[in-house]
């Protein structure tokens, strides 16, 4: 179930037996990797020997972020989680600081893929195997919306010894670069928002990620394109084999397209939208948090989630009425303001406590098949448009021989029913809006500490 309490920093694993089946998967598997780079040796990988894939990344909104008690969510967590599904053996992520803890893991032997966040073509990744990439992206200059008092000579925030630096000495030679070791994209966003710095230079999906949390900053130029992959060790050639012939039968059958299209950020914060979610967070969110608070401990939901959910149905509007008829801050139809037990369905108190008691009913009614964070996707989706239809779903993918405990398939089939469209937009736009109110509301406070790095098995 969602919620609960978000895990601070790392996460988890995904218990799964050693059996039969995973040998003769393995099999097909290496066979299939050895047609694109054939090898004149065979054996076992030590990580099929361990039966475990040990992953460390930096955590972030294009990566991986808390979710609940149970794990994660994100692009990264969705795809290794389908790479160690379909090797039939354990995924275990641990959180890093920065990119350089990742790669020193990555040499000491502690880790086995390693999510850097750097460019393929970084030096600091030189010494290491680099899988195909798994996702291509623009490198941009990024300035403050109305600043006019930009020098001759702009001093620039970039990350210390990366390809920006290489590429800005080249762009810009009157540039004053401020060089940022093992620079998180907040810390370089924070450096520029503050006026420390005149521009900052990060990918583009980083920046759109965290507009929500920087609304005064905006794209300038781009600068290049950068390639992302997964870091190996140079004696890991069987798993980069591997790795390479997943992740390309995953851009073959489409299913990292809409990995990546469903944790993008489309036009939710555009220039408009991101002042407008800033606005509403100041003057709306305050009203109702509290009472938001409450409710989702109450039903163990994250209340980030459940505020989520009442901006995506009203932007936090208690008088709200749309023209179906439907009410209130948590746009309840009757039937369902009275389903859970309310009077008065345009009281924000009243529909808040009924909106999280609907909301955490429609997780419950799922199989213990279905996990987080495809329970969650699902759940939105049944609240939108009705728990049966997401059967409906459910069962089409079944019999088109997807996974019907994946919300990856389900969505795909759900558009067979009507209203869908609608639905599927929904989902997507509560999980931009509670990332975002992640970002905004425990800035920077996802990022473990060099200290201390736990590990959280499931």
């Amino acid at each position: 179930m969602t919620g609960k309490k978000a895990l601070p920093a790392n996460f988890f694993v995904r218990q799964m037996t050693v059996s039969v089946k995973r040998m003769l998967l393995m099999t097909l598997l290496f066979c299939g990797a050895f047609m694109i780079q054939p090898s004149s040796s065979y054996r076992i990988d030590k990580v099929t020997e361990r039966g475990t894939l040990r992953v460390i990344g930096v955590a972030g909104p294009t990566t991986f972020l808390p979710h609940g008690a149970e794990g994660a969510r994100g692009l990264q967590y969705e795809l290794l989680r389908k790479f160690a599904e379909e090797l039939h053996i354990k995924l275990e992520i641990t959180q890093a600081p920065n990119a350089a803890a990742v790669i020193k893991a990555l040499r000491s032997g502690s880790a086995d893929i390693g999510i850097t966040g750097l460019a393929s073509r970084d030096l600091r990744l030189k010494t290491l195997l680099l899988s195909q990439p798994y996702l291509q992206e623009q490198q941009q200059l990024i300035e403050r919306s109305n600043d006019s008092s930009v020098s001759d000579t702009p001093q620039i925030a970039v990350g210390k010894n990366s390809i920006a630096q290489q590429q800005l000495a080249l762009i810009e030679p009157n540039a004053n670069l401020l060089t940022m070791a093992n620079a998180s994209p907040d810390e370089l966003l924070m450096k520029l928002e503050d006026g420390s710095v005149d521009y900052a230079v990060i990918n583009e999906a980083e920046f759109e990620a965290r507009r929500a949390a920087f609304p005064e900053l905006k794209t300038k130029t781009v600068l290049s394109e950068v390639k992302l992959a997964w870091a190996m060790r140079p004696q890991d050639q069987h798993l980069l084999k591997l790795a390479n012939y997943f992740l390309q039968q995953s851009t073959q059958d489409g299913s990292l397209q809409r990995l990546t299209r469903f944790y993008s950020q489309g036009e939710t914060f555009n220039n408009i939208g991101v002042k407008t979610f800033q606005r509403d967070m100041q003057a709306r969110l305050p009203l109702y948090k509290t009472k938001f608070e409450q409710q989702a401990q109450k039903h163990s939901i994250d209340w980030r989630l459940l505020a989520a959910i009442g901006y995506q149905e009203s932007k936090w509007n208690a008088n709200a009425i749309s023209p179906t008829g439907v009410s209130g801050l948590m746009m309840l139809t009757k039937g369902t303001a009275a389903e859970m037990g309310i009077k008065n369905r345009d009281n924000p108190t009243q529909s808040i406590q009924a909106g999280a008691a609907y909301y955490q009913l429609m997780t419950q009614k799922f199989s213990d098949t279905v996990r987080e964070p495809d329970r969650t996707w699902m759940a939105l989706a049944a609240y939108n448009m009705g728990y049966g239809n997401i059967i409906k779903a459910q069962k089409i993918t079944k019999k088109m021989g997807n996974d019907p405990n994946k919300w990856l398939d389900v969505s795909r089939h759900l558009r067979q029913l009507p209203r869908a469209g609608q639905a599927l937009v929904y989902v997507q736009e509560v999980r931009r809006y509670y990332d975002a109110l992640l970002l905004t509301t425990t800035k920077h406070s996802w990022v473990a500490s060099i200290e201390k790095q736990q590990r959280v098995v499931q």
